[in-house]
């Protein structure tokens, strides 16, 4: 009987392929999450206050506003924010309204609000808008949300009740509330999102005074 010998794989050339191997597999996975890194965009920083107020507004008017001031920071392009406000009821109810660059124009002055100008007096703009007269008016393109870099020291606005329902969600159609609970006291939970980046960078609840 002829007996046949076969040289085993020496266990050091083994452990070799195993090193290479595992070294292959830790560049491509170390690569891939480089990439996925270098990928993402990060949220500007800024000091933001925003408040909801009812007041004179000017014109004559009596007005719920909600207003959103720059205090210091990054400049924001206001087309990467995504706007996100939840008010609860008394029955528990919660309503929730997103607002992004792409959303409907509103008018901020019905007719029914504005017996100064008549029914031929229209503030169609996009909310918030740049509260700056210097450049420009409301319903002016460049002063619609979406539309504008959000600079420190710049205010965005609803103007007026009709503005402030449209962006709360809670609006009757004719720019009054369509849910009589909201007043003073009324807590509404705000956030501000950069799009792009996925992060927040407003998230607070603010009081209706």
């Amino acid at each position: 009987m002829i007996e046949r010998k076969e040289d085993a794989v020496s266990p050091v050339v083994g452990v070799m392929l195993m090193l290479v191997v595992t070294i292959i597999i830790a560049a491509i996975v170390s690569g891939f999450a480089g990439g996925l890194a270098g990928g993402t965009e990060k949220a500007p920083q800024a000091a933001i206050d925003v408040k909801i107020e009812y007041g004179d507004a000017g014109m004559g008017s009596m007005e719920w506003v909600m207003s959103f001031e720059h205090l210091g920071g990054d400049p924001i392009l206001t087309k990467d924010l995504a706007l996100i406000n939840y008010w609860t009821n008394s029955t528990g109810y919660t309503y929730r309204e997103e607002q992004k660059f792409s959303s409907e124009l509103v008018d901020t002055w019905p007719a029914d609000e504005t017996p100064i100008y008549g029914s031929d007096y229209v503030m169609m703009t996009r909310v918030p808008y740049l509260n700056d007269l210097s450049k420009g008016w409301a319903s002016e393109p460049q002063m619609h949300f979406g539309n504008f870099t959000w600079m420190s020291g710049d205010t965005m606005s609803t103007g007026t009740t009709a503005g402030t329902v449209a962006l709360l969600g809670i609006d009757d159609g004719s720019g009054g509330f369509s849910d009589s609970d909201f007043g003073e006291g009324s807590v509404v939970d705000v956030k501000i999102l950069h799009v792009p980046s996925n992060g927040f960078i407003f998230d607070k609840e603010v009081v209706a005074l």
